[in-house]
């Protein structure tokens, strides 16, 4: 089960959606939606494929952290899975892109381990990146609306 789960529906086509969420390449695009990302680079070209790594800094609890994830499996269109380190804690995390006519469901589930000596800090890791995902999926359904 999941740690931090989202649903969202964006008023948009599919193809338009996963080419925005998963267009790692574009940094400036990537901070349209997510402003908290200071820097970010790709390993493979575009587009983004399955064994592809993404290195991002981002704002993290008044602090710049790193976020090193791999993709794990893509399917254009449909869902990409990531596997990595938020900081120091392992996590992975599953983006999956339903059409809905004219709309486009996205769900998204992050799971993170904090390890034993961590489990007091826990709540607060979750909360924060809960909120922050959040506020992400937000803007980007903001940003698709302006557009439309």
């Amino acid at each position: 089960m999941a740690d931090i789960e989202h649903k969202i529906t964006v008023s948009s086509r599919i193809t338009d959606v996963f080419k925005l969420v998963t267009n790692y390449d574009d940094a400036e695009s990537i901070k349209t939606w997510q402003p908290a990302i200071t820097s970010i680079g790709v390993t493979a070209g575009n587009p983004i494929r399955t064994g592809s790594m993404i290195a991002i800094k981002k704002q993290f609890f008044m602090s710049e952290i790193f976020v090193n994830m791999d993709i794990l499996d893509i399917q254009r269109n449909k869902r990409v899975e990531f596997k990595g380190y938020h900081g120091r804690f392992p996590f992975q995390r599953v983006i999956e892109f339903t059409p809905q006519g004219t709309e486009t469901t996205i769900s998204d589930s992050i799971s993170i381990n904090t390890g034993f000596l961590y489990f007091l800090w826990r709540p607060f890791l979750l909360n924060t990146l809960k909120g922050q995902t959040a506020k992400e999926w937000q803007r980007l359904q903001q940003h698709i609306e302006q557009d439309s």
